[in-house]
């Protein structure tokens, strides 16, 4: 785990979200971040294609303040109707100030294409989740 070097990237309780297409030929990067109170953190895709798996994948969450309770973050992606795919938590133990770094990708999904992808961010005690944000990326490809 590393200390916390933010270097404006995330400021607190800020939120930032910028997509960068590609033609339908290549591959898109995507990022986004959120803040809730007590946690921050952000995915960075570098090669969101239009079939297929999604890799080069960076989740990174931030332990805010000196609370008690620890930061995580997951994705998820589209399933039947409205409902969403969870993938597990990860999770920041060290402390205030410190945060997680974590490669990751998603493999290919129904249907073939990873339409979209939402990021949670959440302050939890335990499994419990005690706030969060949320945000949504759409395939820039599409």
């Amino acid at each position: 785990m590393r200390n916390l070097t933010k270097l404006g990237v995330l400021a607190a309780g800020a939120t930032l979200f910028m997509t960068l297409g590609a033609s339908p030929a290549n591959a898109a990067t995507a990022y986004a971040s959120c803040a809730t109170d007590g946690a921050s953190g952000s995915v960075n895709i570098s090669n969101w294609n239009l079939k297929g798996s999604v890799t080069g994948i960076t989740l990174e969450v931030y332990d805010e303040q000196s609370d008690g309770h620890h930061p995580a973050i997951r994705l998820a992606v589209p399933s039947t109707g409205d409902s969403w795919s969870y993938f597990g938590w990860h999770a920041d133990y060290d402390g205030y100030g410190t945060y997680v770094s974590v490669p990751t990708y998603i493999s290919s999904v129904p249907g073939g294409t990873v339409m979209a992808i939402r990021m949670e961010v959440a302050n939890m005690e335990g499994s419990k989740v005690l706030n969060y944000c949320a945000k949504e990326l759409n395939n820039p490809v599409v």
